[in-house]
């Protein structure tokens, strides 16, 4: 474990230094917050020892600043003063100190502080691990799902790919949702016709105004199909609400529980948002310029304004970027995470391998070499050059 010790006295330090370094840690220094604040920088450090009066930047106001830093690993502070009634101690506490050690120090009661704070950062380091396998195995099942949708009806796997991708830049656009929410999103606008498998292909290809007969209601069933499915997964069951209320309207006239305005979850909004879009353009074939005509028409009806508004901003950066859409063919073993295929990719059978517009990940890239390796693709694809970078 690597201990922090900052004071501005410079004997304390050393002092310090070598009693800790007697117990069988690796110990850095520094003599101001300022300092202090370059070593953590350049080096992971786990726990900190440092004293309460120090000049320009006291203590308190140190933990304070790390805390606003958001570290990616929790680092352990220990307040070191010869404040020490219980009112100080308190105000430390409340400021983002873990534990507080009164001088003179105790260099027994200290190491027994500092196992106790070993103990918790291990509890720390535990608890991200896991959370690290549960996000891996959440992305894993989405990623699954979405390819049975590509594999079933490649249209609706495509469409589903891109309202993911498209209600994701939404939320990060969007004032009311929090970073915290963005995966959230992501996912169900991935499945959020998971509903639709099953149904008749015909079917998957019209436009809401030629169904006729059964064929509406099936169609307006699928939200609640959807939810049952993904419901049968806990991780999944906050998407599957979300998937629900996608073809809600901000007027009330959606299904399938009419709601309206604010009565549906801005998330399902913004789903529903990415999905008018992108079948505007993909179902409709509408061309970019003309996208404006034809999302206004849903601003306070269909569509909240403030998300029409949005997505108006996001179609204007992508008239920009298409002015810039020109590819290349690249080797297999040139292609890097973040490259996008302007083209889509199939088996010397006919069969669907991966679509156009798709974001390359280092798990698309194994696929894609995978498949070369079963002679089934070639061993070059076409990428857009505005997203090879470097």
């Amino acid at each position: 474990m690597n201990i922090l010790i900052i004071d501005d006295d410079r004997t304390s330090p050393g002092l310090l230094e070598k009693k800790i370094k007697d117990l069988g840690y690796e110990v850095k220094t520094a003599l101001n917050g300022k300092t202090a604040m370059e070593e953590l920088a350049q080096k992971k450090t786990e726990l900190i020892l440092c004293d309460w009066m120090m000049p320009e930047m006291d203590g308190l106001q140190l933990c304070q600043n790390i805390r606003e830093l958001q570290s990616e690993h929790y680092i352990y502070f220990i307040l070191i003063s010869d404040k020490n009634s219980k009112q100080d101690i308190k105000r430390g506490l409340k400021g983002g100190v873990d534990d507080y050690i009164s001088k003179p120090i105790d260099f027994d009661e200290l190491e027994t502080r500092i196992e106790i704070g070993a103990g918790i950062i291990r509890l720390n380091q535990e608890l991200n691990n896991q959370i690290k396998r549960v996000e891996k195995n959440y992305f894993q099942i989405i990623q699954m799902i979405n390819l049975i949708l590509e594999t079933y009806d490649e249209k609706l796997g495509s469409h589903c790919r891109r309202v993911g991708k498209l209600s994701l830049e939404l939320a990060k656009l969007h004032p009311e949702i929090s970073e915290k929410e963005f995966p959230l999103i992501e996912a169900a606008g991935l499945l959020h016709d998971i509903g639709m498998i099953g149904m008749p292909k015909k079917l998957l290809q019209k436009k809401r105004t030629e169904m006729i007969g059964n064929e509406q209601k099936e169609f307006q069933n699928h939200p609640n199909l959807g939810e049952l499915i993904l419901s049968e997964i806990d991780i999944l069951k906050p998407v599957a609400a979300i998937v629900k209320s996608h073809h809600e309207q901000y007027n009330g006239y959606g299904f399938p529980e009419r709601l309206k305005h604010n009565k549906i979850p801005l998330a399902a909004q913004i789903i529903s948002a990415a999905s008018i879009y992108d079948n505007v353009i993909h179902k409709n074939n509408i061309t970019l310029d003309k996208v404006p005509e034809i999302i206004q028409r849903f601003k306070g009806y269909q569509l909240a304004p403030k998300l029409v508004d949005l997505l108006l901003e996001i179609n204007q950066a992508n008239i920009r970027q298409e002015g810039q859409k020109e590819d290349i063919e690249l080797e297999l073993d040139k292609l890097k995470e973040g490259m996008m295929l302007s083209r889509k990719i199939t088996m010397k059978t006919g069969a669907f391998v991966m679509g156009s517009n798709t974001e390359l990940t280092s798990h698309g890239i194994n696929k894609l070499k995978g498949y070369f390796r079963l002679d089934a693709i070639p061993d070059k694809v076409f990428i857009y050059k505005f997203s090879i970078r470097g």
